[in-house]
């Protein structure tokens, strides 16, 4: 962890907190522009460290809200792909520099954006009105690209928002699926984390000092998402996803 706290530093992490407790009870998607800024206030172990016990202490926040809500047969079909995703990730780093891989997710990500913008316009102002996905090759294609994502960039939340929205899924569902997920998802992490040394005494203390960001941006998340209607939830979605995929593009 940093030797010196400074106010910039202290803001960019506790901005990243904040908006992570935002993205557990509101906007999953939030949590991969979180995820930037702690890279970009730590550097990217430092801050592979000091997210995991916040994404875990959110997660536990968002189940305590969603757990009810899940579609267990979406996970389980989008579980193959995500695997793959993990395979395919492990050799391309054998091959392309991680900045190369992540700007490959990230046109990939854009262009489901872009798509499903597409077809949004064609079916009406109501996503509804759309068909659900049910290309089985199109959930192991969004599977594959949340579970590159998750191990090249941090960045699962964007391919995982938009399959949901592609699988035409209520807002509480949507929450409940993607709550459940993730929280595997980290949990798994653990022990890789450990191995490698990345968290640590102070980077634990560091997550108790801004815990109460957390709780904050979880509740306010939460009394966003009760204003929220259908169309405007999946439309941000929809959005910061695009803006998460450019990111990935532009900086790698």
């Amino acid at each position: 962890m940093p030797e010196v706290w400074t106010p910039l530093l202290i803001g960019l992490v506790g901005t990243g907190v904040f908006l992570y407790g935002v993205s557990k009870t509101a906007m999953p998607v939030l949590g991969v522009l979180a995820g930037l800024l702690l890279v970009l206030a730590l550097s990217p172990t430092i801050a592979a460290g000091f997210a995991v016990p916040v994404l875990i202490a959110g997660d536990f926040i968002a189940l305590a809200l969603y757990r009810q809500h899940a579609n267990w047969r979406l996970i389980r079909k989008l579980i193959p792909g995500v695997l793959l995703g993990f395979v395919i990730t492990a050799l391309m780093f054998y091959y392309l520099d991680t900045a190369v891989l992540n700007r490959l997710v990230g046109i990939i990500i854009l262009i489901s954006v872009v798509i499903e913008f597409s077809r949004q316009r064609k079916a009406g102002s109501d996503p509804s009105d759309s068909p659900a996905m049910t290309n089985p090759v199109a959930v192991i294609l969004f599977g594959a690209v949340t579970g590159v994502t998750t191990m090249a960039a941090n960045a699962g939340g964007a391919a995982m928002s938009i399959y949901l929205v592609r699988m035409r899924v209520p807002m509480l569902v949507f929450m409940g699926t993607s709550t459940w997920f993730f929280f595997v998802l980290n949990m798994s992490k653990v022990p890789f984390v450990l191995a490698l040394g990345l968290i640590t005494s102070d980077s634990l203390i560091a997550n108790l000092w801004f815990a109460p960001l957390l709780g904050l941006g979880a509740v306010s998340g939460y009394f966003v998402f009760r204003l929220m209607s259908p169309v405007i939830f999946v439309r941000v979605a929809l959005f910061l996803s695009a803006v998460a995929s450019a990111w990935l593009v532009i900086h790698g």
